[in-house]
């Protein structure tokens, strides 16, 4: 466990929703804001990569290590968007952004619901 930059302590509220976009990427703010918590430990029992998660990464075609070293180095939400924007082909964000908010809309109604949006 390390100290992470702006970590949100998940055992007391939720991630923002799959649905929020950050940049031009669903699931974006949500991820980082999982494993943001996960390195500091307060995750509570969210799971940062959890499938979902590592299906939006594999569409963009961003490695688990590679996002896990952008946070290890207390990536601010701007910087995560601007590295995404740089290694991320349009048509690599649009695949992510559709299996997220067409694919997987169901598991995200789940979500909201459970975490009172």
């Amino acid at each position: 466990m390390n100290q992470t930059m702006n970590a949100p302590d998940l055992s007391k509220t939720p991630p923002r929703s799959g649905r929020t976009m950050l940049g031009r990427y669903a699931w974006l703010a949500r991820l980082a804001d999982k494993v943001r918590a996960e390195h500091a430990g307060t995750e509570g029992e969210y799971v940062a990569y959890c499938p979902l998660s590592m299906g939006f990464l594999d569409r963009a075609g961003i490695t688990k290590q590679a996002f896990d070293d952008r946070i290890k180095q207390n990536a601010t939400d701007a910087e995560l968007v601007a590295y995404f924007d740089e290694v991320v082909p349009d048509e690599k964000r649009d695949a992510a952004n559709r299996y997220v908010l067409d694919d997987m809309s169901k598991h995200l109604d789940e979500q909201d619901a459970e975490e009172g949006r």
